[in-house]
């Protein structure tokens, strides 16, 4: 791979590279400011793992609501309290195999719904 070379926009910007899995998925960033090669930084923090130092993946699993509205995404989906909450409240829908399921039109609109929610 060719060495970086220094960001020559005059905007700064930030990139984010989003790895959605079959079982884990993970994120990185980039800010890129004028004249500074960029640095990539992955995500090493997610709702739901507050407590495990490092962890670079969060499992490719989220719940959501008949209309569309995310419940619980990663680690959060994969809590207790939120299966026992699927199980007795009946109402939430459960997605996993993410980068199988879900269509590519749709999937987008469905990424940024789960990341505004937050």
């Amino acid at each position: 791979m060719p060495a970086l070379q220094p960001y020559a926009g005059s905007v700064r910007k930030i990139v984010l590279g989003i790895d959605i899995g079959t079982t884990y998925s993970g994120v990185s960033y980039a800010i890129l400011d004028h004249g500074v090669v960029p640095k990539i930084q992955g995500v090493t923090r997610f709702p739901g793992q507050e407590n495990v130092a490092g962890n670079t993946k969060i499992p490719s699993i989220l719940y959501y609501y008949p209309d569309g509205t995310v419940h619980s995404v990663g680690a959060e989906a994969a809590a207790q309290e939120t299966e026992l909450e699927a199980e007795e409240g009946g109402d939430l829908i459960f997605i996993q195999w993410v980068e199988y399921t879900l269509p590519v039109g749709n999937f987008y609109g469905l990424l940024y719904r789960a990341v505004a929610a937050k």
